[in-house]
């Protein structure tokens, strides 16, 4: 009976682990891509501000990014590879607004194999989700993101950021990502702003 559990627990683990594998793969594929664009580097920064179109304000939406950087990358320093990124209704008013580092998405890379006597020192790709966001109303927003791309002995490049619609939300880790419903969060004019603002209720 001892030897029946311990076979049936060496199962179970594996085949938990490659289910939880596949279903996280199907979530962050799930969903409709409203833009993506190249973003090229502009001196020490990369720069993006995009505008996009949402069908419904039903819907999660992520914004999504695939980059990479030049080693060494060092200890992920914190302080290094900050960045900031907004969402803002078709008008121009900011509802939702973040300043991170890109180090802390340093899980969601990989490095590349080096071919042999390649010119090429790329060697680390990062593939990762830094925000999730469920807008109030369909229509028109913009997206926009300023970010330190070259510090010290590390640099980003080639950098291409996304955002779809009708996504399923990642709240658990190793996801570290914002999760926010916008829809919860009426303007308002409480703080003297004539336009109203948007008070934020993160969720992961």
């Amino acid at each position: 009976m001892k030897i029946a559990i311990i076979i049936f627990l060496c199962l179970l683990f594996p085949a938990g682990t490659a289910y939880s594998y596949f279903r996280s793969k199907q979530q962050r594929a799930a969903g409709k891509k409203v833009f993506e664009a190249a973003v090229a580097r502009q001196g020490v920064r990369i720069v993006a501000g995009r505008s996009f179109f949402l069908t419904t304000g039903k819907k999660w939406c992520r914004v999504h990014t695939v980059f990479k950087w030049k080693e060494p990358i060092g200890h992920f320093d914190g302080k290094l590879h900050r960045y900031r990124i907004s969402i803002e209704t078709g008008n121009g008013q900011e509802m939702y607004a973040e300043e991170r580092s890109m180090t802390e998405f340093a899980g969601f890379c990989w490095s590349q194999s080096r071919e042999p006597n390649s010119l090429n020192d790329t060697c680390c790709i990062c593939d990762a989700d830094l925000l999730e966001f469920r807008p109030p109303v369909a229509g028109q927003y913009a997206l926009k993101l300023d970010l330190q791309a070259k510090e010290g002995a590390s640099e980003l490049v080639d950098f291409t950021i996304m955002v779809s619609e009708g996504v399923v939300p990642l709240k658990h880790k190793p996801y570290t990502h914002i999760c926010v419903d916008l829809r919860k969060n009426a303007p308002r004019k409480e703080s003297g702003n004539e336009e109203g603002d948007f008070p934020i209720d993160t969720l992961c």
